[in-house]
């Protein structure tokens, strides 16, 4: 990696980022006898032991990773948005390698705020297994101090600085940031015959809850929607799906072979009016694509505008010709990159976003952009205005 002019690439020197293209740096995986001691760790990065700014030390966040491959890249997304008032854990498949699964328990054995799930789980691509990940970090991180959490997946690349996400989520209030109303989610799910949504064959609500007396409620069907497993959840939301749900049922019905089952368990709950989670959204509002428009917790790039011309279950891979383009991008995470398909470009972004964190200074962030969402102004009418169908059309406006 050391003879790539990085800076050249930031900076879109186009000449240069074609040579690059030419020849990229790939590789499949580290080595099994990369160096994963503590000491090793820390002379790769810096891990700061105190928070950068008085803004970060009071507004810590918490990061969940489903993680099955490429332990560097995991390490260096740590490092760039590590924080010692923050919380991350992780799930690890429980196919990948060996020697992967020991990398990142070694990892984690080094900063009292990482977390790495006990039980293994076997994790595929249609999304088996994810949600319950997500799950047991829940609850791992609720003894824990945190204002947000994200849900994310192994190739999220951070493109947000932790001083940049916390500034952001003030500006969510509360709000939710995940994937509502976008076209590519539209399609019908399809759950078999003999499975139950009633709800009181879910077992959703626990003991003592009043809308167990609900029978109309009982009766009545959970409506199912689908979004992306990336989001950003305040920790109101997850604190009550935790002590006041019970969301196992729920989970392993959607978890039972289900394409894409860990894209629809979240946004299910998150736009549930009768499972009524703080932050929520009803999902007849949900449906309109302006929400997707705002939805910034990560980016995907698709067929017609992929720099790289190299996709992946329609995905565009990220690689040298995207970085200068990421940069102006609000988003808070970046779908994907590949390191054997251009590790040299991952590299380069990880390299910006070390520096960027690290040694500029803070630049404000584009407030009125988040603003706007959304997302942000229905919680924000929802709490004058109890007829919905209007919070719905203010928040459209």
């Amino acid at each position: 990696m050391k003879h790539l002019d990085c800076k050249k690439i930031i900076q879109n020197d186009y000449p240069y980022i074609r040579e690059v293209a030419k020849s990229r740096i790939r590789y499949s995986s580290v080595s099994e006898s990369f160096p994963t001691s503590c000491e090793d760790i820390k002379l790769r990065g810096y891990f700061p032991s105190k928070p950068q700014s008085k803004e970060e030390a009071n507004f810590p966040l918490a990061f969940t990773f489903n993680v099955y491959h490429d332990y560097w890249k995991v390490e260096q997304y740590l490092n760039l948005l590590y924080a010692p008032q923050n919380q991350y854990c992780y799930g690890i498949d429980k196919k990948s390698p060996q020697h992967f699964k020991d990398k990142v328990r070694n990892l984690s054995k080094c900063f009292s705020n990482v977390y790495v799930v006990e039980k293994e789980y076997e994790m595929k691509s249609n999304g088996f297994n994810g949600n319950l990940y997500n799950l047991e970090c829940m609850k791992i991180l609720n003894k824990t101090n945190y204002k947000y959490l994200f849900l994310l997946q192994n190739d999220d690349a951070p493109m947000k600085t932790n001083r940049e996400l916390v500034e952001i989520l003030k500006i969510y209030n509360g709000s939710v940031d995940m994937n509502f109303g976008d076209p590519f989610t539209a399609a019908p799910i399809n759950i078999r015959d003999d499975i139950s949504l009633k709800f009181k064959d879910l077992n959703i609500f626990k003991e003592g809850d009043e809308r167990l007396k609900n029978t109309s409620l009982m009766e009545s069907n959970i409506t199912l929607q689908k979004g992306y497993v990336e989001s950003a959840l305040p920790r109101d939301a997850v604190d009550y799906i935790i002590n006041n749900l019970n969301i196992t049922t729920l989970l392993n019905t959607l978890n039972s072979g289900l394409p894409y089952a860990d894209e629809i368990l979240w946004p299910t709950i998150m736009t549930s009016p009768e499972l009524q989670v703080p932050g929520w959204q009803h999902y007849e509002c949900s449906q309109n694509i302006k929400f997707s428009k705002y939805f910034f917790s990560r980016i995907s790039v698709y067929y017609s505008f992929c720099p790289t011309n190299t996709h992946r279950h329609g995905l565009c891979l990220l690689g040298v010709e995207s970085l200068s383009e990421l940069k102006s991008f609000p988003h808070f995470f970046g779908n994907k990159f590949y390191s054997n398909f251009d590790a040299g470009g991952s590299f380069c972004w990880s390299e910006y976003m070390y520096n960027k964190k690290y040694f500029k200074e803070y630049s404000n962030i584009r407030v009125s952009l988040y603003q706007e969402s959304p997302l942000i102004k229905y919680q924000r009418y929802k709490r004058i205005e109890k007829n919905l169908t209007r919070v719905c059309k203010l928040a459209l406006l």
